[in-house]
């Protein structure tokens, strides 16, 4: 048994185990000291909770201020003005003030407006909630305050949208549509009593007490432990922000995953440990801004059009794979069949993954490396924002769900390799994994390749080359986890060449091509990782072969994760990365590179532990070294967060675009886009992906310098999206991609729409044929 990096005999396994078995499940009833206890820190939560509930949730948002509440959208707000009398903005004839989650801070809302009509002949003035209609008002000539009553929100919507809409007026000298003026609004949730949380948490609380005595924890320890949770729930609650999950969902994860770490962790610092670490990632979505790929939505466009009876195509009739995520898109399809919303699923999903990753991480790394560096492990688990930004804050992709995958895997192998028995059920298990995997994310078959490898490699010595056929026959046990992946694996592989016409997915031809141009980006991608996780103090990772020689480190878990590391690494290399923040591709390493730090860390403190003058020292710094390094961890998006919070506007906005499409345009128009996911989803109809990710054609130019650009944005051919695909439509945002606007204005008119909130957009409609 490996035990903290040191080979251990049997004798010492089973006198660990003795020890570790003193501590039985605790079987008696629970005594009048539990029932006081649990029964203070319950009414304790009550109380706060009912307190808190009848505090109201405000936004008070000053429109004369130069910058305003960043939390909130707003679409037709003029810029800042000033008379002799006083500061104001002019709204559009159109406003729409815009709250991403805001229904999740409070079902029912009531808006407090300030303003005046500005000119002479008002008009009437129309509220709106949600795009729905609530009153009419004709404004005076002098400020008033008008107070409406906003409704709950809509099914599936959790987006507060609190809108102004008038006729249309103009001031001499000033072409702009003008409404009415405004200098403040307040949006004031309405004080409920809310059943989830008054009442299910503290009986979750109630729970997870009788299952932690239960497992043998005091009732010091129990009371320890769920007070330090309880005080960070409360703390949290008293501090929430809207966010994509609900506060009781957000605090249900972490009480569930909590509860898991009890089940199967002995040490009570560790349960509370993990507990606090559970509670960062299910609510970071609301510490941190969180955020939606437009990607996601190109694999819901596909579910979408399964779920109709369509295929599983972009467009019907068009049998190109513009996915690279099979498993996830079905799952997406799933939902959308029961009638769900895959958009709030997926935050969910996402704090789950994140969630799985971090026990999973412990679980695994208590094995290898002993519970305390395994704790450390998790910590840089649940401080990666790597991690955490394609996971809990959002993003949506399948990143989360492969990361789980490729480490459910890993585990399964490592429980064969450090075990020294034969693959039996274990081998099966992990080809079922390893083929989940590759129909998640197309480096599954990596995973596959460098686990064969060091299957193969692991135990060679001196005999393979005088006894070649032993060695073979040893490694027919290879068999049993191959045999299951290819069961799952071939079948798919023959229906998508029978589908689509291709083996691999038209992204592939969309993506590569640039050979060792993509390297240096590559390169410089890596390298934005590794600053994440320290820079040059990943050297520590490289560090277990210091207990151990390099034979002993082959056939052992430290071989076998460098060996995943370095080749998983240098395919990220050649393919040249990714485009997105966080560096996606390398989330699926986060854990076994914190394994591998955290292992190189414990080899370095033994080492100055040996020396008495240093024991107090190196525990010192070790302690200030974590808490540093995760503090900085947790706040190196801070500089980027701007570019986040950007990039899910920009999918809201395309959304707007979706719906306008939707609205005003027959199913046998068309549109040309960059952005291919939001305006395909909610528009539903014919999109032609510009950069070729779902366009067979575009995906396989050849691109001059191909690999030296933005990864997956380097393809185009704008004579064939003119000239063959002849979209209706074209937003003006994008006629950069067209290098000659006469070709545009030779066949395309430029005109101004309005989506449903109000916002103006550009587009460059197609001149009739005659």
């Amino acid at each position: 048994m490996l035990y903290s990096g040191v080979m251990m005999p049997a004798t010492s396994s089973a006198a660990l185990h003795a020890v570790g078995a003193k501590r039985k499940p605790y079987t008696r009833p629970l005594g009048w000291g539990d029932a006081l206890v649990l029964g203070l820190l319950l009414t304790f939560w009550l109380a706060v909770m009912m307190l808190s509930q009848r505090t109201p949730v405000v936004y008070a948002l000053d429109l004369t201020e130069p910058t305003l509440d960043e939390r909130f959208y707003y679409i037709g707000l003029h810029t800042l003005e000033q008379n002799e009398q006083f500061v104001y903005r002019w709204t559009s004839d159109q406003f729409t003030l815009q709250l991403p989650a805001g229904y999740h801070m409070a079902s029912r809302y009531v808006v407090t407006l300030r303003a005046q009509a500005g000119l002479p002949a008002a008009h009437p003035l129309l509220f709106l909630s949600n795009e729905r209609p609530l009153a009419t008002t004709v404004p005076g000539g002098a400020f008033r305050r008008y107070q409406v009553l906003l409704p709950p929100a809509p099914p599936r919507d959790s987006e507060l949208r609190f809108g102004l809409q008038t006729t249309p007026r103009s001031q001499a000298g000033d072409e702009r549509p003008l409404g009415v003026v405004v200098t403040d609004v307040a949006l004031r949730g309405l004080p409920e009593r809310d059943g989830a949380m008054s009442f299910g948490l503290p009986m979750a609380f109630a729970l997870l007490w009788g299952l932690a005595r239960w497992r043998g924890a005091s009732l010091l320890e129990t009371s320890v432990h769920s007070g330090i949770l309880a005080l960070a729930l409360l703390g949290l609650f008293l501090y929430r922000q809207p966010a994509p999950l609900p506060y009781p969902a957000m605090a249900g994860l972490s009480l569930v995953a909590a509860g898991v770490a009890i089940l199967s962790v002995r040490e009570t610092w560790v349960r509370v440990a993990l507990g606090m670490l559970a509670t960062i990632v299910s609510f970071s979505g609301m510490l941190w801004s969180n955020w939606l790929s437009d990607d996601v939505f190109i694999s819901f466009r596909y579910a979408q059009n399964l779920v109709a009876g369509n295929g599983l195509v972009y467009n019907p009739g068009e049998y190109v794979e513009g996915y690279t995520n099979f498993l996830y898109t079905m799952l997406a399809a799933l939902l959308l069949s029961v009638g769900a919303d895959p958009v709030a699923w997926t935050y969910r999903s996402g704090v789950g993954f994140a969630l799985g990753l971090l026990l999973l991480t412990y679980l695994l790394a208590k094995r290898l490396i002993g519970p305390r560096w395994a704790f450390v492990a998790a910590l840089l688990v649940a401080t990666s924002q790597s991690l955490l930004l394609h996971t809990a804050r959002g993003g949506g992709l399948e990143t989360g769900l492969f990361a789980l995958l490729l480490l459910l895997a890993v585990a399964i192998y490592v429980a064969w390799l450090e075990g020294g028995c034969g693959f039996g059920a274990l081998g099966s298990s992990l080809g079922v994994v390893l083929a989940l995997a590759t129909l998640t994310r197309p480096e599954g078959l990596l995973l596959l390749g460098i686990t064969g490898l060091h299957y193969l490699i692991y135990d060679m010595d001196g005999d393979v080359l005088r006894q070649p056929w032993a060695w073979m026959q040893r490694k027919l046990g290879a068999l049993i986890f191959v045999l299951p992946y290819l069961l799952l694996i071939v079948p798919f592989f023959l229906w998508r060449y029978n589908y689509y016409g291709d083996l691999l997915p038209n992204t592939f031809y969309a993506k590569t091509g640039g050979g060792l141009r993509a390297v240096p980006r590559g390169l410089a991608y890596s390298w934005q990782f590794a600053q994440t996780m320290g820079g040059p103090l990943l050297l520590l990772a490289l560090l277990g072969w210091l207990e151990v020689g390099w034979r002993s480190l082959l056939r052992g878990w430290r071989g076998y994760f460098l060996l995943l590391v370095l080749i998983y690494t240098a395919y990220i290399i050649t393919v040249g990365g990714d485009h997105f923040r966080g560096e996606r591709f390398f989330v699926p390493l986060v854990a076994p590179l914190a394994m591998l730090f955290a292992d190189g860390l414990a080899q370095v403190t033994r080492r100055a532990l040996r020396r008495p003058t240093l024991r107090w020292a190196t525990q010192i710094l070790l302690v200030i070294f974590l808490t540093s390094y995760s503090a900085y961890a947790l706040t190196r998006t801070h500089p980027i967060d701007y570019i986040m919070r950007g990039m899910d506007e920009s999918v809201w906005i395309w959304r707007e675009l979706g719906w306008w499409m939707a609205d005003h345009t027959t199913p046998d128009e068309s549109i040309a886009v960059l952005g291919a996911g939001a305006i395909a989803y909610y528009g539903q109809r014919t999109t032609i992906d510009m950069h070729g990710l779902t366009d067979y054609h575009i995906a396989r130019i050849e691109v001059p310098e191909m690999g030296s650009g933005t990864a997956g944005h380097e393809k185009a051919d704008p004579l064939y999206v003119i000239n063959v695909r002849q979209p209706t439509y074209i937003p003006a945002m994008w006629d950069g991609y067209f290098p000659d606007r006469a070709l545009l204005e030779a066949h395309y008119e430029l005109i101004t729409i309005r989506t449903r909130l109000g916002r103006d957009v550009a587009l460059w409609r197609r001149i009739p044929t005659e």
